[in-house]
């Protein structure tokens, strides 16, 4: 089944479209766990805001996490103090732990019953040949005052060769957690909008957010938290590139679920932990199996679930991915979207750590609008300039977009013919002439046909057989089977074609 256990087990509530001009303070793009922290922290602070957002509230990337929340997040640290420098790292893993402190507090003082549950983190090998590359991160992960301590005694079913034990973390409901700070808004001056997609901003004194309903919002300040910004200044698609992970989950018997959450270091790479159930009995959550977008089929889920049912005897009967984007230099890009706009706003680059990243953001831009200090706004800065940290990755991704982009409209490509061997839930990218035509058969048998061409900056999308969607590779625009935008940074849908005629 391709739902979250997040979505299973939780009931959001719903809220109209944007239909008629509106002004407010803020205007947010995006209702996921950063768009609606930085609404909460914003509405506390008595300032009127308006969240738009395309879909659902919660159902992007935060209904679809593993849900922890820690500063212990693979082999990061070496990574940050060679690059950016030992006060960098210090300042990243402060950010991290404060912002769990400041949810945890959230949550306890408001009551959330978001399943919060106090846990140790681990970066663990099962390799003795990776230990040095755990020593490494445990050397700077102390140097960035992080309390951690290396051990072989874990919880998992199975042998480890050495981890690095966190203490006082947390895991919790993502989506619980959001319905709480969601509903804290109808006490103040707060709207909500869904199924609302906003197409521009135009910003002079005051911005105005456009969308394709008709209704538009004016606004001092706007925050683009939609992941990957669909405002394309400051070319934030070039300086982050997507990735897509999937996670399954089966029920076991409490006293054989793990407590603590993991990351391996090893490839592939495996995350863990576990979930309240019914009576008792836990949720285990596997996750991994990361790739590029457009790339996905039924084996990241069958590798998973053969991982969960191998180590833990559980059968997967959830299945989940998740979409997110990595930043050039190893850092989330948090602040103003250009330095020359003081108005516009945006959070970007997670590198799928993106739950503590919610609350720093919503700290920094918050602190940005009302003009006061922050002490980590400069570490996150989106104009910041690390040639030296970025280079390399700079080059890489974006040869790749460009293969991508030249070399999927070179490769051979089946004819017409591929459609009418369409099974029903099938989809296929075929060339006819000079193009590009994307189809999908319907459980009914219905053939859709649309255009192949993401609508953001023209790549030819892939088709993703286990979640049903057209994902563009380059960019990461996710649109439904029939063609119907789900993600940025495209804001149109694919285009509906006709076969040639005569065909």
């Amino acid at each position: 089944m391709l739902e979250s256990l997040w979505s299973t087990t939780s009931r959001l509530p719903r809220f109209p479209p944007l239909e008629d001009d509106i002004a407010v303070d803020v205007a947010i793009v995006g209702a996921g766990i950063t768009g609606v922290s930085v609404a909460h922290v914003l509405a506390g602070e008595g300032k009127g805001v308006a969240l738009l957002e395309l879909g659902r509230i919660g159902q992007g990337t935060t209904g679809h996490t593993t849900a922890k929340l820690t500063v212990g997040q693979s082999l990061l640290y070496a990574r940050l103090r060679s690059a950016h420098g030992p006060e960098a790292a210090r300042l990243y893993a402060e950010s991290n732990q404060a912002a769990i402190v400041q949810m945890r507090e959230l949550a306890s003082r408001a009551g959330f019953d978001c399943e919060w549950e106090q846990a140790s983190n681990y970066v663990y090998t099962e390799s003795s040949g990776r230990l040095g590359a755990l020593d490494d991160e445990l050397a700077a992960m102390r140097d960035a005052g992080i309390a951690a301590e290396l051990t072989r005694r874990t919880d998992l079913p199975f042998q480890v060769a050495g981890a690095i034990r966190v203490d006082d973390q947390a895991q919790f409901h993502p989506l619980k957690y959001l319905a709480g700070l969601v509903s804290g808004l109808g006490d103040v001056e707060g709207h909500v909008f869904e199924a609302t997609r906003a197409t521009g901003v135009r910003s002079a004194e005051a911005c105005v957010v456009e969308t394709t309903g008709g209704g538009r919002v004016r606004a001092d300040h706007v925050v683009i938290a939609t992941q990957l910004p669909f405002l394309d200044r400051g070319l934030f698609f070039a300086r982050a590139h997507p990735q897509r992970s999937y996670a399954v989950a089966g029920e076991v018997d409490q006293a054989t679920a793990p407590m603590g959450m993991y990351i391996s270091i090893d490839e592939p790479t495996r995350s863990i932990r576990s979930a309240p159930a019914s009576g008792q009995r836990r949720h285990v959550i596997v996750g991994g199996e990361s790739q590029r977008p457009g790339e996905g089929g039924e084996r990241p889920y069958l590798a998973l679930e053969a991982f969960l049912q191998e180590h833990f005897g559980a059968e997967g009967e959830l299945r989940w991915s998740a979409h997110d984007y990595m930043p050039a230099d190893g850092l989330p890009y948090i602040g103003r979207m250009e330095r020359g706009d003081r108005n516009i706003f945006v959070a970007t680059g997670f590198a799928k750590w993106g739950l503590t990243k919610a609350t720093i953001a919503a700290r920094i831009v918050a602190d940005a609008i009302l003009g006061r200090p922050n002490p980590w706004a400069e570490l996150y800065d989106p104009g910041r300039l690390t040639l030296r940290a970025s280079a390399r990755s700079l080059a890489a991704e974006n040869a790749q977009v460009a293969w991508h982009f030249l070399g999927d409209r070179l490769r051979p490509r089946p004819g017409e013919e591929e459609f009418q061997r369409l099974a029903p839930g099938a989809g296929a990218v075929v060339r006819i002439g000079a193009s590009h035509l994307a189809g999908f058969r319907d459980d009914a048998g219905a053939l859709h046909v649309l255009s192949a061409r993401c609508p953001h900056l023209g790549c030819i999308v892939g088709w993703n057989g286990a979640d049903r969607s057209w994902e563009c590779p380059c960019h990461g625009s996710r649109f439904s089977a029939q063609g119907e935008l789900v993600q940025g940074p495209a804001t149109e849908d694919l285009e509906q074609r006709d076969l040639p005629a005569g065909r």
